[in-house]
């Protein structure tokens, strides 16, 4: 099956599992794409999955989906927030006419700043070897940092720096390419 025949099944699924009462739903934006994301705590406490589509200007669309098992060290405060866990990118791209998919592992991890509560630095990093991606995708690897500062009680702002590079099977594709490598900016809503 190619992957280019389930993108509309894939995104209709993304968008249901969005408006199905999300806890978080993020918003952000890049010189080159847009990125819709949610995500939802799930019993036992301490699992969190969630999904994203990002639109890429004209490489194609990134589709995901996550889990992750998340401990939180002051629950009250929300000091530290770690997370381990993976990803599962669905990858259309269009600039090496490519489809596939690749099962990443990582992390992610948000520290709020001890005298000032509204800003806080978070980060995460994943990587799928040839191993664990499928179809045309040989590897994937995906790292980004941002600064982020509560504007309202349940919204936050931030800005920050994302890397996502893509490997391909075969020499017909060209090597390694960045699908999104730059400065990026958006908001996150609580519910």
């Amino acid at each position: 099956m190619r992957f280019r025949t389930a993108r509309w099944a894939l995104l209709s699924v993304v968008f249901a599992a969005a408006t199905a009462g999300a806890d978080t739903l993020g918003v952000d934006l890049s010189s080159d794409a847009a990125k819709l994301s949610f995500l939802r705590p799930l019993p036992p406490e301490g699992l969190e999955a969630g999904g994203g589509l990002m639109i890429h200007d004209d490489d194609g669309e990134i589709i995901e989906a996550d889990l992750h098992l998340v401990d939180r060290p002051e629950p009250g405060r929300n000091a530290l927030v770690l997370g381990i866990g993976g990803k599962l990118p669905v990858i259309m791209d269009d600039r090496r006419d490519a489809d596939g998919a690749a099962l990443a592992i990582g992390g992610k991890l948000r520290w709020t700043l001890p005298h000032y509560n509204r800003a806080a630095v978070a980060g995460n990093l994943y990587y799928a070897p040839s191993a664990t991606s499928f179809s045309d995708i040989d590897g994937y690897q995906e790292y980004a940092v941002r600064g982020e500062f509560q504007v309202l009680e349940q919204a936050n702002v931030f800005v920050g720096y994302r890397n996502i590079e893509l490997s391909y099977d075969g020499r017909s594709r060209g090597g390694d390419r960045d699908f999104d490598d730059g400065v990026y900016a958006g908001f996150n809503i609580n519910f």
